[in-house]
C-alpha cells in the first residue's frame, strides 16, 4: 500500500522536473517556445495552489467519501475511519498542476462509453477559488494511460497510467495506514502475549516519566532508552499493505494460530489491540490484524517486539559496585576466600594481610579484570516465578563502599548451569551462567592471574 503513496511522490518530484526543463530551454527560441506554451496549456487540466484545498471528495457508484481538512489537519466527514495524511497531502500537490499527455477531442456520448467515462471514478478538489473536478474512465489497452475528461472542458484527455492510478477510488488508500493512532508520548502501556498469557507488561508513569515492568522486577534496573528505542519504532510503522477490512474466518491469514499479540494503551484512554500471523508464504512479511477487523501486512521484523522479554529492555549487565567506590571487599566462592582492602589512590591494596603493588601496569590490569569479574554480573535472563532460597550459596561478595554502607552479592545454584542473584539477601529476578564464575575470561581464570602476579598464596 506504500507504492501508490511512492507513485504520488515521483510523480511531484517528476513534476517539478519538467518545469524546471521547460524553464532551461525558455529562451533559446521565442516562436518555437511560444508553440510549446500553447500546447502545454492546452493540456494542464488544473493550476492552483496546492496548500489551499479544504476539502477531496472520492466517489465512485454511490460510494463517496469526503476529506476535509481543518487547521492542517485532515478528517473524514462522516468519522468511520481516519485519514491518510500524507496521501491527501500528495493529492493536494500532485492535481494542483496536472497535465494531460494525449488529447482525443471533444466529448461525445460514444466516447464516453468507449473509455469507461460514463461511469467513472471522480475525484473533486475544493479550495477557496472553486471546485476543480476530474473524472476517471478505463485504462487504455496498452495499460500506458488512464482516460479522463475534467469539468469545465469540452475534450476527452489521457493521463499516464501511474498518474490515473491514484486517483481512482480506493478507501484503503484513503484510509490511514499507521500501525498504531499514538506518538511515543501518547503511549500509557504496550502488552504483549503469547499463547494467552502475558509476555511482557511495560506501563508509563506521566509524573517520573518513565517507563516500569510490573512489581515483581523492582530489582531489576529497565533501560529506558532500550525501551524508548523499541516504541520509537512500533510508533512510526506504516502498513506496506492494507487487506480485508472485516475479517470473518481468522484461519484465512493464520490468525487462529498468531506469532504475536498485543495491546497497546494510549494516555488518552484509548487501545489498540493487535494479532500478528506470519506469511508461510513469504516469512518476510506478516500479517496484522488491527482492532479485529482490518487486515495488514508489514515486515515480520517490525512485529518482533510482539516476542521480546522483559529481559529484553532491562540492563543486563549489573554493576554491583566499582573499584574506585570501594574501601575493601570479600569474596567467598570455590577455593577463593579472601578478604581485601583498597587504596586506589596509592595504587595499592592489601589481600589477605599481603600488600600488593598496583603501581606496574600489568599488577593493574590482572586487578581491574579479577575485580570487575566478582562486581559485574552479566544476566542471561529473568525467572521472576522461580522461588530460590538463600541457603548454601555457592558465591558470596560483599563490598563495603566508600560513601557508606554496604552491597552483598550472592548466588545460589538453579537449574542446568543457572546461578540465581541475590542482592543484599533478596532474590533479583535474574539469573546468570556458570561461564561467569568458571572457564575462559571467568572469575576463576582472573584470580588465578592476578594471584600469581601479585605473589598471593
Amino acid at each position: 500500500m506504500k507504492k501508490p503513496i511512492i507513485a504520488l511522490i515521483v510523480l511531484v518530484l517528476a513534476a517539478a522536473g519538467s518545469l524546471g526543463a521547460f524553464l532551461a530551454v525558455k529562451n533559446k527560441n521565442d516562436k518555437e517556445n511560444q508553440q510549446k506554451k500553447e500546447a502545454l496549456a492546452a493540456n494542464v487540466l488544473f493550476s492552483f495552489d496546492s496548500d489551499s484545498p479544504t476539502k477531496l471528495t472520492f466517489s465512485k457508484d454511490g460510494e463517496t467519501y469526503v476529506c476535509e481538512n481543518k487547521d492542517g489537519i485532515w478528517t473524514l466527514s462522516t468519522g468511520e475511519f481516519p485519514v491518510d495524511q500524507t496521501y491527501c497531502q500528495l493529492i493536494c500537490t500532485y492535481t494542483s498542476n496536472l497535465e494531460a499527455v494525449e488529447n482525443y477531442g471533444e466529448i461525445t456520448d460514444e466516447k464516453l462509453a468507449m473509455y469507461g467515462l460514463d461511469s467513472p471514478d471522480t475525484v473533486e478538489i475544493t479550495e477557496p477559488k472553486g471546485t476543480h473536478v476530474i473524472h476517471i474512465g478505463d485504462q487504455s489497452p496498452t495499460g500506458n494511460y488512464y482516460y479522463v475528461t475534467v469539468e469545465g472542458r469540452n475534450d476527452v484527455y489521457a493521463v499516464e497510467a501511474m498518474q490515473g492510478s491514484v486517483l481512482k477510488l480506493d478507501k484503503l488508500l484513503i484510509k490511514n495506514k499507521e500501525l498504531l493512532p499514538y506518538t511515543l508520548y501518547d503511549l500509557k502501556e504496550v502488552t504483549t502475549y503469547k499463547d494467552g498469557k502475558v509476555l511482557c507488561d511495560l506501563t508509563y508513569d506521566e509524573e517520573s516519566q518513565t517507563w516500569s515492568l510490573p512489581k515483581e522486577y523492582d530489582q531489576l534496573d529497565l533501560d529506558q532508552t532500550q525501551v524508548t528505542a523499541e516504541f520509537n519504532n512500533i510508533v512510526r510503522l506504516e502498513a506496506e499493505d492494507m487487506m480485508d477490512e472485516k475479517l470473518d474466518d481468522l484461519t484465512k491469514y493464520g490468525f487462529d494460530k498468531p506469532y504475536g499479540e498485543a495491546v497497546v494503551k494510549g494516555i488518552d484512554g484509548t487501545e489498540r489491540k493487535l494479532l500478528i500471523s506470519v506469511d508461510e508464504a513469504d516469512p518476510t512479511y506478516c500479517y496484522v490484524l488491527v482492532d479485529g477487523e482490518q487486515v495488514e501486512k508489514y515486515y515480520t521484523q517490525d512485529m518482533h517486539f510482539t516476542q521480546l522479554l522483559p529481559y529484553d529492555y532491562i540492563s543486563q549487565d549489573y554493576i554491583a559496585a566499582q573499584s574506585y567506590n570501594v574501601s575493601s571487599f570479600k569474596l567467598k566462592y570455590n577455593n577463593i576466600d579472601i578478604s581485601a582492602e583498597l587504596d586506589l589512590d596509592n595504587s595499592k591494596c592489601t589481600v589477605n594481610g599481603k600488600e600488593v603493588d598496583l603501581n606496574t601496569n600489568e599488577n593493574y590490569v590482572a586487578f581491574d579484570n579479577f575485580f570487575n569479574s566478582m562486581s559485574i554480573f552479566k544476566f542471561k535472563g529473568t525467572d521472576v516465578n522461580a522461588k530460590p532460597e538463600l541457603k548454601d550459596a555457592e558465591f558470596t561478595a560483599e563490598f563495603t563502599l566508600k560513601e557508606g554502607g554496604t552491597r552483598e552479592m550472592e548466588l545460589v545454584k538453579g537449574e542446568d548451569t543457572n546461578y540465581y542473584v541475590f542482592r543484599d539477601g533478596k532474590y533479583t529476578g535474574a539469573y546468570i551462567e556458570e561461564s561467569m564464575l568458571t572457564g575462559r575470561n571467568s572469575l576463576s581464570e582472573f584470580f588465578i592471574k592476578f594471584r600469581k602476579l601479585a605473589g598471593i598464596e
